[in-house]
């Protein structure tokens, strides 16, 4: 079965989300009857109803249902976009409230990661141009850049008693070097970062912007960035309290392969995602995922991944790839391949789009 029929395949069997994406994005076409069915759906109205209005780091952040970052990661999942109405109307705190806070002055960390989320979901769904998203990402592009452009990474992190406050909590997690995180602007990418400026039109079509972004991969990509410690260390702020920094663009599959399947989730997001890098097409790490994944293509030219590639835990973060489903009633096979030929689809169309 060719991409085409495989496509087609899933226009007949695959549910409103599925169906939606399938229309929109991989054969680039408009429906309306696909919309208005997406928009019925149970399952969208569900993640529209907790995306709640709420600006504490709690509403924004973490493993609950109800954060912005697990609601918004799957709006994006079901292809809901910029310009439609019940989507605006939603997001219309968030984009207010990074449009009034936009440039702040001697503020915590958390904060700053927050905004960067913030931002960077907008970006995924479309409102990347819109003049306070633009600035923020910009803002960490050019935050980030000059430590990419450097490429060193030989003083990441500093002695634990370089602090004699360094609680024994972190006893065994590295202490980041204060240079690297001057002003609370923190210097290395988090994976917020990434999806932003990969999402955001006004950089990929810039070829002065797009250039730096493409350092940062390529920065990412280096054996030595991937043997940074998962989620960085923990950070001292000017106040004395110790945070954990977590969110770093380690890459499943880049030291081993296959992926260790308990991060298969997070590997399918990520390669997705690295697609439209074109530093990330050309990569060895890139070409071997790509092999793995055409190993669950079955003869009838359909994809069946392992259950635990597609997981849908009640607690867990999106972009660590614990929120996977597409579909309901995930309980049966046809749809779980569903869901795992449009995984495939989207990731293995878009490599050969370039």
């Amino acid at each position: 079965m060719e991409p085409d029929s495989s496509l087609a395949w899933l226009m007949s069997n695959a549910g409103p989300a599925i169906k939606y994406r399938t229309v929109t994005e991989l054969l680039g076409k408009d429906s309306k009857s696909a919309e208005k069915d997406l928009l019925s759906s149970s399952l969208v109205n569900f993640w529209l109803a907790n995306l709640k209005p709420g600006l504490d780091r709690n509403d924004l952040h973490g493993a609950k249902t109800e954060t912005y970052e697990n609601a918004m990661e799957r709006l994006f999942e079901f292809g809901l976009k910029k310009g439609k109405p019940v989507l605006d109307k939603k997001t219309e705190l968030f984009r207010r409230w990074l449009r009034t806070r936009v440039d702040p002055l001697r503020e915590r960390y958390f904060p700053i990661f927050h905004r960067t989320l913030v931002a960077a979901f907008l970006a995924m769904t479309g409102y990347a141009d819109d003049e306070a998203v633009k600035e923020w990402t910009i803002r960490r592009l050019e935050t980030i850049y000059p430590t990419a452009k450097e490429g060193t990474l030989t003083e990441v992190y500093v002695p634990n008693d370089f602090f004699p406050s360094f609680p024994k909590t972190f006893k065994n997690v590295p202490l980041i070097n204060p240079e690297l995180y001057l002003k609370d602007e923190f210097r290395l990418p988090w994976i917020h970062d990434i999806n932003a400026f990969l999402h955001s039109p006004f950089i990929l079509e810039d070829s002065t912007l797009r250039s730096k972004v493409e350092r940062i991969i390529e920065f990412i990509l280096t054996p030595e960035y991937q043997k940074l410690p998962w989620g960085y260390g923990v950070i001292r702020h000017e106040s004395g309290r110790y945070y954990a920094m977590g969110w770093s663009v380690h890459l499943s599959g880049y030291f081993e392969t296959p992926a260790p399947i308990q991060h298969s989730g997070r590997w399918l997001l990520l390669l997705r995602l690295l697609a439209r890098s074109r530093t990330v097409r050309g990569h060895a790490w890139y070409e071997r995922s790509l092999e793995t994944l055409r190993q669950f293509k079955c003869e009838d030219g359909l994809v069946r991944f392992p259950r635990a590639f597609l997981p849908e835990k009640r607690i867990g973060c999106w972009v660590l790839g614990m929120r996977m489903g597409l579909e309901e009633n995930r309980r049966t096979q046809k749809v779980m391949t569903c869901e795992s030929t449009f995984r495939f689809l989207e990731i293995t169309l878009q490599s050969a789009r370039g």
